[in-house]
């Protein structure tokens, strides 16, 4: 009976271990569905993972070229703001230079301006002296030909020679040998002394000139003695200071005709007074 129970449950439970085949083939089948869908997930995880890679190292990849382009950008914009920093500083230096200059030359021009506005007032100042003084000369030199009245242009002559009054008296009239005034001379001096006592102010200078008969020292000589000998006439019967008078020679350096015939040498031989307010 005791071995009969034993059989009994070994049976029983032989039994419930063993598994039909068809339940064997199910449960393969579903063993390698469920297998197949994790080879499936996998590859899919797989592949998206694959492709949100290479999308990432696409993107990496244009993150970096776009960051070289930009440091490329940065670095051109940097040196393009150094150089354009350089021209704005050399241009405001160009400026602040010009600005000078255009002060300078404004001073230059207001300067110049006033210059030129004394300039004009100068001149007008100076126009109207002149036309004083040409009007002073006028008068002198028609009291002059008043006194020298009678004599020919041969003998003394009167005339204006810039701003000044010239009278040529020849040594033929005027000297009776040397330096010895004639009484013709005298006479015409002493009409002169006239004039020029009543201009007290006038400067006098008396130039005598020779001819080229005899050195050149012989002549100078000469042709001072004449002026000298004028001056002292014209001083002894005039009012004008002494101081007014000068006298100088030429001797043969200052002719007004060539020396090559007797009349052009005593055209040579003469006497200048030369008369200034």
């Amino acid at each position: 009976m005791k071995k009969l129970i034993i059989l009994i449950i070994t049976a029983t439970m032989l039994s419930s271990c063993i598994v039909t085949k068809k339940k064997y083939d199910a449960a393969v089948a579903r063993g390698k569905y469920s297998l197949d869908s994790l080879n499936r997930v996998f590859n899919t995880t797989v592949t998206q993972f694959n492709a949100n890679t290479e999308r990432l190292q696409s993107l990496s990849n244009k993150k970096s070229s776009s960051y070289d382009s930009l440091t490329t950008v940065n670095k051109q914009i940097s040196g393009d703001k150094d150089a354009l920093s350089q021209s704005l500083n050399t241009a405001i230096n160009d400026y602040n230079r010009e600005k000078q200059n255009l002060i300078a030359k404004s001073r230059t021009v207001d300067s110049l301006k006033n210059i030129l506005e004394l300039q004009n007032h100068n001149r007008d100042s100076i126009e109207s002296l002149n036309d004083a003084n040409i009007s002073a000369l006028n008068n002198l030199l028609t009291s002059i030909n008043s006194a020298i009245k009678g004599t020919n242009q041969s003998e003394c002559y009167a005339q204006r020679s810039g701003g000044k009054i010239l009278i040529t008296i020849w040594d033929s009239y005027l000297f009776q040998s040397g330096t010895t005034i004639s009484s013709k001379g005298q006479t015409l001096l002493k009409k002169i002394s006239a004039v020029l006592s009543l201009n007290e102010n006038l400067k006098v200078e008396v130039v005598g000139n020779t001819d080229n008969t005899g050195t050149a020292k012989t002549n100078l000589e000469f042709s001072v003695r004449k002026a000298a000998a004028v001056v002292s006439f014209l001083t002894e019967n005039s009012t004008t200071p002494g101081k007014n008078y000068t006298a100088s020679g030429r001797g043969f350096y200052n002719p007004i005709a060539s020396n090559d015939t007797p009349a052009n040498k005593a055209k040579n031989k003469r006497v200048e007074i030369l008369l200034t307010n």
